[in-house]
């Protein structure tokens, strides 16, 4: 069995579709959503109605829920590039439909395969940080309460992790719409998806990253003709894979 295991998509439909069609000629069997599939790129209905059209296990975000509550007023906490950020999920959740929204209410809290546990942050808050820094401690926290299935896997960081203590996996597969690095001492976006496969084999999986280029022109261009707002600033933004 081979799974494909994919998330944080925020709205980037040639991202999303560069994954989709990798992991079909890489002869994925089965696929896992990780969540955050909508708010924040050009096309989040675009993205959702693909994303559901595969029939696949989707875990829910901390993004998704934040689309299903009511808007929170703008706050400045003092983060670089925050207005801009706020008003383009804004401007992404407003394009979802009754329909789509229903789609998202129906996202799960965690997802399981064979010996395997998912969920977005972590499984028992959507926006927790689980990272290569994260306390030991905590993790046996997490373990204690939500089960020991040797493979764990979740998005939120938008960066690949492989993880592992005594015996356990912690796995995150990166972004497929959002990824990030520092270029040049600025964070960039590069025009990459990222996802993960896992092969099924004797005593457990066995993970393989992905990341897949496409063009940057494609992600640009979706941004300054979709009308949402800080369209050059975001275009600005991506670079090369």
């Amino acid at each position: 069995m081979r799974l494909a295991v994919f998330g944080d998509i925020h709205g980037n439909l040639p991202a999303l579709r560069a994954v989709l069609e990798d992991l079909q000629a890489q002869g994925a069997d089965e696929r896992l959503c990780l969540g955050d599939v909508v708010t924040g790129g050009p096309w989040p209905g675009e993205c959702l109605r693909e994303v559901a059209a595969l029939g696949c296990p989707v875990v829910r975000g901390n993004a998704d829920r934040e689309l299903l509550g009511l808007p929170v007023p703008f706050r400045d906490r003092g983060f670089p590039d925050e207005r801009e950020l706020y008003d383009q999920e804004r401007w992404s959740a407003a394009r979802v439909t009754a329909a789509g929204r229903g789609i998202v209410a129906g996202f799960l809290d965690t997802a399981t395969f064979p010996d395997l546990l998912a969920f977005h942050g972590s499984p028992e808050r959507d926006d927790e940080v689980l990272e290569a820094q994260t306390p030991e401690g905590r993790l046996a926290e997490l373990r204690a309460a939500f089960g020991t299935a040797p493979v764990w896997i979740g998005g939120h960081t938008h960066r690949p992790l492989l993880r592992t203590l005594e015996g356990w996996t912690l796995l995150n597969p990166g972004s497929v719409g959002l990824p990030f690095e520092k270029r040049g001492g600025v964070y960039m976006n590069p025009a990459r998806a990222e996802y993960l496969l896992l092969d099924r084999v004797p005593g457990g999986w066995q993970p393989t990253f992905r990341r897949v280029p496409y063009a940057v022109e494609e992600i640009r261009q979706g941004f300054r003709t979709s009308g949402i707002p800080h369209a050059e600033w975001a275009a600005a933004g991506w670079v090369p894979g």
